[in-house]
Formats: C-alpha cells, structure tokens, sequence
C-alpha cells in the first residue's frame, strides 16, 4: 500500500500544492519560469547574448538558479518598462491603456498576457482521460495551494465554489475559513499589481512569509499536504518547505513522511514510485519526506478520488460560514428563533433571519421538520440507488402538494409505497394524468426535436467509450434516452449510477437525465 493509499484508507481530504508542472503538462505553449524570462528579455531586445551575459555574470558570483531567476526578473522589469514608455514595445489592443494610469508595472501586465488565454493541447486519450479526472479532485480536496500565476486550477480542476486568494494577509481575514479556498501565495494574472517576479518582490513576501507559514500549519492540523508539479529539488518550494518544518513539533514531524509528499514527474514511469528523501531544517534535523516518481498522473489523480467524504468542501465551508453568522446575528438579535436550511441550501444572506442548526440523520430530521427540505437531486438519487427512507405518504402529500406539470419530477415509488388516494393531493393527480404514459414522459415532439441527432448505445460498454472520447456528460444521456428501448432497465440504472455522484451538478440540470429516472421510475413502479 503506499502512502496515497493509506491517505484513502483514513479518510483524510489533502491540501494539493500544484506547482508550474501541471499546467506545464496540459496547456499549450506554458512557459517555464526561464522560458518566461527568455521571451520577456527577447521583447526588448532580440539578441540572445544580451541575456546571456547577464547569466553567465551571475553564475561566476555563484547565484543559484533561484537567486538568478529574482535578479533577472528585475532587470527584465526594469528594462521592459523603459521600453514600453518609450513606445518601442507593446502589447494587447490598446496603446494607451487605463491600468497604465494606476501604475501597475507593463511587465506584470505583459505576463498576464502572455498567460490568459492558453489552450488545452491537442490532448490525447490519456491525457483526456487525466483532465476529466482531475476535475474531480474539487471534492476531495480540502484546499488548494499554488505558487503560479495562471488560471489553469480555477478554469479545470475547482470551480466557482472555492474561494480565491492573492494577497497574504487575506488568509486570515473574516473571509477565510481554511476550506474550498484556493491560496494563489505569488499572486494571480486576475490582478497584475500581485504578481511576485522580481527580487523586491520576494523581498515583500519574505517578510510576511510568516503568515503563509502560520496558514499551511492550520491546514496541515486536519490534512496531508500533496505537492504536485514541482521538483524536488526546487530552490523556492524547498525554503518554504524547510521554514514550515522548522515549527513543528516532534510528534508532527514523526508522522511527516505519510503526511507530506511529493508527486514528481519521471517520464514514462507507470507506476507510482514510492522514494524516501529527506530535508536537512535549519536545526540540522534530517526528516523523512516521501516522494512519488511517475508519468501515471491518471492514476494519482483516481487515487485521490477514491476518497469519499461525508460532506463536501464547499459544505463545510458554508456550515463553517453560518454557524459563524449563527453565532454575530444571535449576539446582536437576542432572539435565536428556528430557520432550517439544507445544507446544499444555505443562502448567501441570512441577515434577516435567525437561524438553528439541527444535526443528525438527514432523513430524521426531514421526518421531523418537514419534507419541503428535499431537494430534487435526493429523489433522483433515491429512484436510482433506492438508499433513502423518506415517508412515501408525506413525500406525496408534501413534497409533491405543489408540483408544477411541467416538472419532470419521478413520483410513482411514493405513490405505490404510500397507497394513498391521490385524488387527496389535486396537483399531484393532475400530473401523474399528464405523465402516465412513456410517451408522456418522452413525448414523439420531444424527441424529433431534441434526438434527432443523439447517439444510440446497445450496452454499457458503448456508453462508456462514448464518454471517454467525447467527455460531454450532457450527449451521453441524450444517447441513454434515444436508446431507451434498447436498454435494460438494469443498463439504465447502472448507467445512471455511474455517473450520478461525479455529475450531478450537471445531471440535476439535465431534462434528459431527468426523462431516463422518470422512465425507470415509470416502468419499475406505475400501476
């Protein structure tokens, strides 16, 4: 077992530190932070020696690449701002552009457009295969931590629900709240004026280090830390790495090796070489790291994603959120009256409310509080996983007492469970007449519109493939629906099983999905 298996095996959600390496990996024309440097030089002036000198310069002083790489920043910067005021070079639409007025450095604004707008490369089937399980990781990460410039993790692996970053102090402001939060600690493309390039820049950043410090420590109380997409010997990473070692405690860092790794890149390595190293502190302390060597970046990432958490980041963020907001609004109210939300259903202001929270089995506290708190996904995932124990009678008479016809809405396991009388819930007998035949469910106007050209599949295997060579959730169920009399209902549910949890977010949303549950529902249940 290694120690990407053992961190499934206890149920810890790790911090990720993504590094150049991985959008190196997938976008096309990434620059390196040299290849970075050489174009910038190469804008001012095209002669290779001209940065050559400088190179060779530092070298005889005995700089390291590290130190090399701050110093040229600063000349590059220094020389490509004279030259843009000048008018000897440009860049974008506009030669006058209004960020000039706010002074934010032209080089910065040169590297922000150099970055923006990269493309994925013409990927191949792994590749693909790579990124479609990478954009999974938002779920099984706690947070995400990053020292590039780019938009590479929000755009492909988190999404809007992670809170972003750039600025040091913002780590510990009343906004933070250690998870679904992505820490962009040398700044971002989405804000030029933070990006950390030239020696005063790390200058800056040396002298708060200290929080940055203090945040990893926090993170690092409740999860391993994964570095990805660096090298092991990175001069940057390693100082930052040594300083966070520095102020643990012995019983940390007897633990550290399972707690903090490496995943480096050895080329066509597939396997996932397991290497103990080591990293010598300021104290002369040899402490063990582990790091990861391979090419297999497939298999890191389905790794991680065996992980299974009882809630999602963005949950505890948001739980993390209200009882904070619980506990301002009750202070300044007196008044701790009951509002009950989902915990997929916190709003964003609660100020005008005073609000509770009750812990405890989801479907008992339904059972107590009321049943308006389902939400659509659970009955979609109750019909295809049969793993709920909502009251099929109240389901009926409240859940569904106000449904709409044109909802698309699996009602029929509830009315048979329940044998009530649905002439009781008026709304409810209206739509099971609007909705009790298969081609009410799927209407002939539907389909000539909407499956003309959707896919067909014979089997589960046909779907599959389609979904590795198309990665588009959304056609592969409009192909599950105009083979609906082709598959099983077995193959309909397993198709629906497969895909439920890493999708829904997209499947809630999807009249197709919704139409092929109906369909099962309709077929297993209608009397």
């Amino acid at each position: 077992m290694n120690v990407l298996e053992k961190m499934v095996k206890n149920k810890r959600l790790p911090v990720l530190f993504i590094g150049s390496g991985i959008p190196k990996r997938y976008l096309k024309n990434f620059p390196s932070w040299d290849e970075l440097l050489n174009e910038s030089f190469s804008k001012v002036n095209s002669d290779p020696f001209y940065i050559g000198r400088y190179k060779e310069k530092f070298k005889r002083e005995g700089l390291s690449n590290f130190d090399q790489y701050k110093e040229l920043g600063t000349i590059i910067e220094s020389d490509f701002n004279e030259a843009f005021y000048n008018r000897e070079i440009s860049f974008g639409k506009t030669k006058n552009p209004s960020w000039a007025k706010r002074g934010i450095s032209p080089y910065k604004m040169y590297i922000r457009h150099r970055l923006k707008n990269l493309r994925l490369n013409n990927t191949s089937p792994i590749i693909k295969k790579e990124l479609q399980e990478m954009a999974l990781l938002k779920n099984k990460v706690s947070a995400v931590i990053t020292t590039n410039y780019d938009n590479f993790i929000e755009k492909y692996i988190l999404d809007e629900h992670y809170t972003v970053f750039t600025r040091q102090h913002e780590m510990f402001s009343k906004d933070s709240y250690n998870v679904s939060e992505l820490y962009k600690i040398h700044g971002s493309i989405n804000d030029a004026s933070t990006i950390i390039i030239t020696k005063d820049d790390y200058a800056q950043f040396n002298e708060s280090r200290k929080l940055f410090i203090a945040k990893m420590l926090t993170l690092f109380t409740e999860s391993p830390i994964i570095f990805l997409g660096y090298s092991f010997t990175d001069e940057n990473i390693r100082q930052i790495v040594v300083d966070f070692l520095n102020c643990l405690t012995p019983e940390q860092l007897n633990t550290i090796s399972d707690n903090f790794i490496f995943i480096t890149y050895k080329k066509g390595e597939k396997n996932l070489e397991e290497i103990k190293r080591t990293i010598v502190t300021e104290k002369g302390e040899n402490i063990p790291i582990t790091e990861i060597a391979t090419d297999n970046f497939l298999k890191v990432y389905q790794t991680i994603n065996q992980l299974v958490p009882g809630m999602t980041p963005k949950n505890i963020r948001d739980t993390q959120r209200l009882v904070k907001r619980i506990v301002n609004n009750t202070i300044i109210s007196g008044d701790p009256s009951n509002v009950i939300f989902g915990i997929d259903e916190i709003p964003d202001d609660i100020s005008d409310k005073n609000i509770a929270i009750a812990i405890g089995n989801k479907e008992d506290m339904i059972n107590q509080y009321g049943y308006s708190l389902v939400k659509d996904e659970e009955i979609l995932e109750d019909i295809i996983f049969n793993n709920k124990k909502f009251d099929a009678k109240n389901m009926c008479k409240e859940r569904f007492k106000s449904l709409y016809l044109n909802r698309l809405m699996p009602v029929y396991k509830y009315i048979k469970k329940s044998k009530i009388d649905i002439s009781e819930v008026p709304k409810l007998e209206d739509y099971v007449n609007n909705h009790n035949e298969v081609d009410k469910i799927i209407t002939p106007a539907y389909k000539k519109k909407h499956l003309k050209s959707a896919p067909t599949f014979n089997n589960i295997i046909e779907v599959k493939k389609y979904m590795q060579e198309n990665n588009d959730i959304n056609k592969v169920f409009k192909g599950v629906l105009n083979s609906i009399d082709t598959l099983s209902l077995y193959q309909l549910r397993e198709i629906c099983k497969l895909y439920f949890y890493n999708y829904i977010d997209k499947l809630s949303k999807n009249s197709n999905f919704k139409r092929v549950v109906m369909y099962i529902d309709y077929m297993e249940n209608f009397n």
